[in-house]
């Protein structure tokens, strides 16, 4: 006693510490021992703080936000409901995890833990939950078909005398593998709301690129029409080789941005010049397209780095303002620089049964030029006869129409604002090869009639061989690939 007395001090407040701690652990012990789950313990941000194992499982089955996958990519969504992909959430098996929490470990381990939920320390459980991978690819599958685009280049449109931009748009690939596992990873951690992953292309000609460009330096223009496997050709050329950009010294290359003019490449069979004939062959026609171009390069102060005309005149431009293609190693290529400081657009249009070639640029670059042709020579030509013995006698039959040739020099004339010529330019020389026509003429000797015994009352009538219609004259001048 003291012992006690003398050391009251000390013990009593002994004592009423180890009289709290006992309550404390009283206290913590009984609600380790009872059927609610412990304090900020939460299963996707659903609080399920002293809930029974029964009353937490009813709180999350009421949770719409557990009924659908979310998708999303920028502003496009796609819902996903459970069902369909087979999405099972056992809510009777989280709560009892939610409920476990705090009575997974001993006795001592458990108590800790309880009393740190009860001072605030928060306490996550995921959701049990199993679902059908194969049907959720084949949902992904059906979403991809419908994000992924291709890269669009910001282009420009002349729309009442000023340019307006259209912008860029990235290219999109979505990526099923990646999302797959991006989704399951989400699911794991009870979120509902998921980015798709995609691959984005960016743009090879943006906004930006266009800045400056405002005005239409030069256009030219020519028709089509007659043979649809030719006009296709023509459509298609002049879309592949739209839209291009060329900064200050950069070069066009009419092969290089249409590729190979193929059937594998999407063009048809139209007539094509081969040897100085007209054949049937893929990418028939896209030389008008090439040639239409060709004059709005000159018209718009283009270097002309690579052009050669055909070995027939075509009927679509005139003498020296045409430009042939051909693929192949060396194959024959048009091609022509920026000579500018600023950058120029090229836009080909092709509707109804013209193609218009367009390059826009800046409004200080903008020339004043005319384009003259001068013929320096004129060949050849005539026809040459033929004697045909498997002919009738006295017909006639083109086999190869004659045709003159003819050398011609292309100029670009110069000039200021009031009209005055500043300067004349030679461009291309042309060569257009002669053709020797061949007639081939009936040889064989005239069959004659069998002759016949006249009767008393008839006069002998004379054999006469049968009449032979002449064939055509004239020849074409002109071809159309």
């Amino acid at each position: 006693m003291e012992f006690l007395r003398k050391n009251k001090k000390i013990i009593i407040p002994i004592a009423v510490a180890v009289g709290v701690i006992a309550i404390g652990v009283g206290a913590l012990s009984a609600q380790v021992n009872s059927d609610k789950i412990a304090k900020n313990v939460a299963v996707s941000e659903v609080d399920l703080s002293e809930l029974s194992k029964e009353e937490a499982a009813k709180k999350l089955e009421t949770q719409k936000k557990f009924e659908n996958i979310n998708l999303k990519f920028g502003n496009s969504k796609w819902t996903i409901p459970k069902s369909e992909i087979n999405l099972n959430i056992d809510f009777e098996k989280t709560a009892e995890n939610a409920y476990n929490i705090t009575r997974n470990d001993g006795y001592i381990s458990n108590l800790g833990k309880t009393l740190k939920s009860d001072l605030g320390s928060k306490n996550t459980v995921n959701l049990v939950m199993n679902y059908d991978k194969d049907k959720l690819e084949s949902k992904l599958e059906k979403i991809k078909k419908e994000l992924d685009s291709p890269m669009k280049n910001a282009k420009l449109e002349f729309v009442d005398d000023k340019t307006k931009t259209i912008p860029e748009e990235p290219g999109r690939d979505m990526v099923v593998k990646s999302s797959l596992h991006e989704i399951d990873y989400n699911l794991k951690r009870d979120h509902f709301d998921i980015d798709l992953i995609v691959k984005l292309k960016e743009a090879d000609i943006k906004t930006s690129d266009l800045k400056g460009i405002d005005t239409l330096l030069a256009e030219y223009s020519t028709s089509f029409e007659g043979m649809p496997s030719r006009d296709f050709n023509i459509r298609k050329s002049a879309l592949d080789t739209s839209g291009i950009l060329l900064k200050p010294g950069e070069e066009f290359s009419f092969n290089e941005i249409a590729g190979e003019k193929s059937i594998s490449n999407g063009y048809k069979n139209a007539p094509v010049i081969e040897s100085g004939k007209l054949v049937p062959g893929p990418g028939g026609g896209v030389c008008q397209t090439s040639s239409t171009i060709f004059n709005t390069a000159l018209l718009s102060g283009m270097e002309i780095t690579t052009r050669k005309n055909h070995s027939i005149p075509s009927n679509y431009v005139d003498l020296g303002r045409d430009a042939t293609i051909v693929d192949g190693d060396p194959g024959q290529d048009f091609k022509f620089k920026n000579p500018y400081k600023h950058p120029v657009y090229v836009q080909n249009l092709a509707f109804d049964n013209k193609i218009v070639s367009q390059i826009y640029g800046a409004s200080e670059d903008k020339p004043n030029i005319d384009i003259a042709t001068e013929m320096t020579g004129s060949f050849g030509g005539g026809n040459r006869t033929v004697a045909d013995a498997s002919l009738p006698a006295g017909s006639k039959v083109v086999e190869k129409y004659g045709r003159p040739g003819y050398n011609v020099t292309t100029y670009r004339i110069f000039k200021d604002d009031k009209g005055n010529k500043i300067k004349t330019e030679k461009v291309a020389i042309s060569s257009y090869p002669s053709q020797t026509g061949v007639i081939r003429v009936g040889a064989a000797a005239p069959k004659k009639a069998p002759a016949v015994k006249p009767t008393a009352t008839q006069k002998s009538i004379p054999s006469q061989a049968p009449p032979v219609a002449a064939a055509p004259q004239g020849a074409p001048t002109a071809a159309t690939n």
